[in-house]
């Protein structure tokens, strides 16, 4: 088969003309067509092999990376996102993974394999000469500066001078790669300063380093965890930041594209722990690594309803003596659940974006107070006229009583849960817990169940 185009779609017929190609391609891996794949698509440009890769089944897309020539699949890996290289491996691509990470500067190496199982990571790097600096990468917590930090900093003697380093550049351009970070370190590699890389271009080759170092360098410990790293870095408008071991040896460093990496991975976890779903969950999870990622969210869950549950049952004889009490119980424990997850949402993001005012926490809950109280007025409010209007049609019993307690129980609950989700991420701060699971199931459970029970409360005592 001669070779195969795949078109842009944006144009006429491209669409079209890449269903074909396809079509075609997969018959070919099923076929087990090895040269013909390789035939067919030898011309295509990385970005397009994995455009097709992407539309293939995931066995026959790993089948066809398997065959890829080593050079492709390194062009292909470097297209993809970091979080889709799990779809490529299987057991039996383990050699073309080797080949193609033999390929990788240590970085790129590490980045890959973060995204792969760990027992796949030692045979794969076993051949290459900085396996133990890539091991103990991959051995760090997942939440440390370690995990984030780049190994392929430069690091300069404190002895060299600027034309020392910059033949060391010239002769190692292809190894270092984008240069953002450079360290100067002693004879046991503990970090003296860092240059800025304009200084070290106007200065004379004869200039010592130590003249021109900057001593202000700001370090932390790789088992720091990465959200402190953060934090030290946005309080001091920091670019950059060394990294050492447990000897104060020099291992790594952080750039900003580093720092922006933690962003969007603490992004990432806040999201899952606010949706209550394990920060591991990936979307190519097995049956049963969803049920052990999520049944625990969901017993938690559970128990909460059930908590509300035993609320809703003590109350039988009121349910019995007012039917209509029913069709609230609905009402309450979504009013109760939105306005706890909406004040609690807002906390966790005040945390999280390092924008609280401590001395402020008195004045804030009492917005949050005040703007939850307004907001039940209103809820309850609008309730309340529903019921009224609702009695013109149907029969209710007492019907302005009904409102009055509607108006009562939701103007408490909406209050309650809005000043309760505002200050539980705190609270939970404080004790040490990430607070973006106050807007899970702990806030909605919480909610549920107070909500319940204030509601039958009021109604009990106002109108029964």
């Amino acid at each position: 088969m001669g070779t195969l185009t795949w078109q842009d779609e944006r144009t006429e017929g491209g669409r079209e003309a890449n269903k074909t190609t396809l079509r075609k391609i997969s018959d070919m891996i099923a076929a087990g067509d090895r040269e013909g794949v390789l035939a067919a698509t030898g011309d295509w440009h990385p970005a397009d092999a994995l455009a097709c890769l992407l539309r293939l089944r995931p066995a026959k897309a790993r089948l066809a990376f398997d065959w890829l020539p080593d050079v492709l699949g390194l062009k292909v890996l470097a297209e993809l996102d970091n979080d889709l290289y799990t779809v490529l491996y299987s057991p039996e691509s383990e050699r073309t993974f080797a080949n193609i990470i033999e390929m990788m500067d240590v970085d790129e190496a590490v980045d890959t394999l973060q995204e792969l199982p760990r027992d796949f990571a030692s045979n794969v790097i076993a051949t290459r000469p900085d396996a133990d600096r890539i091991a103990e990468v991959l051995r760090a917590r997942d939440d440390s500066a370690a995990s984030v930090m780049r190994l392929g900093v430069l690091m300069a003697p404190e002895h060299w001078t600027v034309g020392q380093l910059t033949e060391d550049i010239r002769l190692r351009t292809e190894e270092i790669g984008k240069i953002d970070m450079m360290f100067v370190v002693d004879e046991a590699r503990r970090p003296v300063g860092f240059l800025r890389f304009r200084e070290v271009l106007q200065a004379r080759a004869d200039v010592a380093l130590t003249s021109i170092v900057h001593p202000e360098l700001v370090v932390v410990d790789g088992e720091t965890d990465r959200e402190d790293v953060l934090k030290l870095a946005r309080s001091k408008g920091l670019n950059a930041l060394g990294v050492v071991d447990a000897s104060g040896k020099l291992v790594g460093g952080i750039s900003a594209r580093e720092l922006q990496e933690i962003v969007q991975e603490e992004a990432e976890e806040d999201m899952l722990r606010m949706g209550s779903v394990s920060p591991a969950t990936t979307q190519f999870d097995g049956p049963f690594t969803i049920l052990k990622r999520r049944l625990p969210w969901l017993l938690g869950g559970l128990c909460g309803a059930s908590f509300a549950a035993a609320v809703i049952g003590s109350y039988e004889e009121a349910l019995a003596q007012a039917a209509v009490l029913a069709s609230f119980i609905p009402v309450v424990m979504a009013t109760a659940g939105n306005a706890g997850i909406q004040a609690s949402t807002v906390s966790v993001q005040t945390l999280t974006t390092g924008a609280n005012w401590r001395g402020d926490f008195g004045t804030r809950m009492l917005r949050e107070f005040f703007g939850a109280l307004f907001n039940g007025l209103s809820i309850g409010a609008i309730t309340a006229l529903v019921v009224l209007v609702v009695s013109l049609v149907l029969p209710i019993a007492a019907p302005q009583m009904l409102a009055l307690s509607a108006f009562l129980a939701l103007t408490l609950v909406t209050t309650i849960a809005g000043t309760m989700g505002a200050m539980i991420p705190f609270l939970l701060r404080s004790l040490g817990l990430d607070p973006a699971v106050a807007t899970g199931i702990f806030i909605t459970t919480t909610n549920d169940v107070f909500g319940v029970l204030i509601f039958f409360v009021v109604a009990s005592a106002l109108y029964l």
